[in-house]
């Protein structure tokens, strides 16, 4: 059974309800809106001095927000190059000197430079400025 109401002009009609809760729609809308326009992630008054970060979520993706020491702010994924872990567990803090992972350890710098892993200096074939954080 169909039932039609007649909205007033000023009313205007709502998506249908599956597209609040349809898995394909919300996989689309991460893909065709948060994926590919740029938005505001953040206050940088939030992320004010040299250090400070705070992560956020991206579309499907975690991003930390980082100030640099030169006071630039910069956004990255929150991953580490070497086996993918996160590499800021927190939601936000101050005062970083440095990004660190926690599962083994590979260190970046505020600008996302990879500067120290273990064993680094004997893995001859790694170019450390070809692993840095993605921005």
């Amino acid at each position: 059974m169909s039932v039609h109401i007649d909205l007033p002009p000023s009313l205007i009609p709502t998506l249908p309800g599956y597209t609040y809760t349809d898995p394909a729609v919300f996989e689309q809308e991460q893909a065709r809106i948060f994926e590919t326009h740029w938005f505001a992630a953040a206050r940088t008054a939030d992320i004010h001095g040299p250090g400070s970060f705070q992560t956020v979520n991206v579309g499907r993706e975690n991003v930390v927000l980082v100030r640099g020491r030169d006071l630039t702010l910069r956004a990255f994924l929150n991953v580490c190059r070497h086996r993918g872990a996160r590499v800021c567990m927190e939601k936000s803090g101050t005062n970083q000197r440095k990004l660190q992972c926690g599962y083994h350890a590979w260190t970046y710098s505020l600008d996302g430079a990879l500067v120290a892993a273990p064993n680094l200096t004997q893995m001859e074939d790694v170019d450390r400025s070809q692993f840095g954080l993605i921005p």
